[in-house]
């Protein structure tokens, strides 16, 4: 569909697979781009549809067209295929024993991988989930008791796009049992809904919305949307939040604000930092260090990037790429090499490494300062050539392991 026309805009212009996605972005008034695309060959099928989305059948309203996506050079680090054809894995968590639970985030289906690095046929619970846009099975962790009392915990988007919830099973022999609503009524939208769940090394459950689509809520502290919440296990407000004397439910639940919207977030292993990466809209993706009554300065007049402004807590580093298509690299999971790490080189230790989706590309920070809360210097540690890649995991053996949408890959050195 043409940049034109009666309710067409830049979310509905161009879809992929009938949603919009990060797939295809315009360009111009009249061409897009596509990428996030493994390095292969390529067959896209473009058609006109009329304003209510019905596909014209004359010849000469579809066209196909074939193409290649090159391998890019090589960097410090490749991928090495470990479970290939797998549906949109996101949210991986590693369980004591050595398994891996996760999420395909548009079945509904939450996975585990056996210790044999095997898929388990059956799946370990199914939800209805709601799929349109960036919606769907979102965000997935265990309980830091999980070997005592296997509790996992996920984040959704419910089926009718009603509201994005957070739940929590208890695993018996690899099925869920027991349902337990731990958040509720979370904001939706079709798009930046968040969903990135994990406990921190104090205990409390940490858990990103997004804007839900609407910038003024980032700022506002009676609506959830555009936050990074610290509850209890069990949803309650933690009662050292910085916003805790505040008389409104939700404000209790704030850990920082002013957030666009977010594809992960880590805990640094030495100094237990909150390190999360944030999409910006048409350029300014961040990393950002996330500190407890932090304004991350996102509101109705879009403010991003470096601002040196003591209202808010700048990034640690903005990402506009030049030359500029896309303009954002979207960036999605984020991770700490540990500093006892005997898998990667030393200077890799203590150091971030990051992927974004856009590129498919792996990208390291160093760190550095007393308390290693400064940039050092940045570099492109893989070139991509997999397509977008989406989640990272530590795994028991020490390395890195990364989901695109279909497939979870070790991280190597050359």
């Amino acid at each position: 569909m043409f940049y034109n026309g009666t309710g067409i805009d830049t979310d509905n212009g161009v879809l992929y697979n009938g949603v919009h996605t990060h797939f295809v972005h315009w360009k111009s008034a009249t061409s897009f781009d596509i990428f996030g695309l493994p390095s292969t060959s390529h067959t896209v099928r473009l058609v006109l549809a009329d304003q209510n989305h019905n596909e014209l059948v004359n010849s000469e309203a579809t066209k196909t067209l074939d193409f290649s996506v090159s391998q890019p050079p090589t960097g410090d680090l490749q991928l090495q295929s470990v479970l290939p054809g797998l549906n949109f894995p996101v949210g991986l968590a590693l369980a004591p024993d050595g398994r891996v639970f996760f999420n395909e985030r548009l079945t509904g289906n939450i996975r585990i991988i056996n210790q044999q690095c095997q898929l388990v046929n059956t799946p370990f619970c199914q939800l209805s989930v709601a799929t349109n846009g960036e919606q769907g099975l979102l965000g997935l962790t265990l309980d830091p008791n999980f070997a005592q009392n296997h509790f996992v915990y996920v984040y959704y988007t419910e089926a009718g796009a009603a509201r994005n919830r957070v739940v929590r099973y208890t695993e018996v022999s690899g099925l869920c049992t027991g349902q337990t609503t731990i958040l509720d009524t979370l904001p939706v939208n079709s798009f930046h809904n968040g969903g990135i769940i994990q406990f921190g090394p104090d205990g409390k459950l940490y858990v990103i919305i997004g804007d839900a689509d609407n910038m003024a809520n980032s700022q506002n502290l009676t609506s959830l949307a555009g936050k990074i919440l610290r509850v209890n296990p069990d949803g309650s407000a933690a009662s050292d939040n910085p916003f805790f004397s505040n008389t409104n439910a939700n404000a209790k639940k704030v850990f920082s604000f002013g957030h666009r919207n977010s594809y992960g977030f880590t805990f640094h292993s030495h100094t237990n930092h909150l390190w999360e990466t944030e999409n910006g809209p048409s350029d300014s993706d961040e990393i950002n260090r996330i500190i407890a009554g932090g304004n991350y300065a996102w509101d109705a007049n879009q403010r991003r990037g470096i601002l040196d402004d003591p209202c808010c807590v700048d990034p640690i580093a903005v990402y506009f790429p030049v030359p500029c298509s896309p303009c954002t690299i979207a960036p999605t999971g984020i991770i700490t090499i540990p500093e006892d790490s005997t898998v990667y080189p030393v200077a890799y230790r203590n150091n971030l490494l990051f992927v974004n989706f856009n590129f498919g590309q792996i990208r390291r920070l160093v760190l550095t300062g007393a308390n290693l809360t400064q940039l050092g210097t940045q570099s492109i540690a893989y070139n991509g050539g997999n397509g977008g890649l989406l989640s990272l995991l530590l795994g028991a053996d020490g390395f890195v392991y990364v989901s695109n949408a279909s497939a979870i890959f070790k991280v190597v050195p050359q």
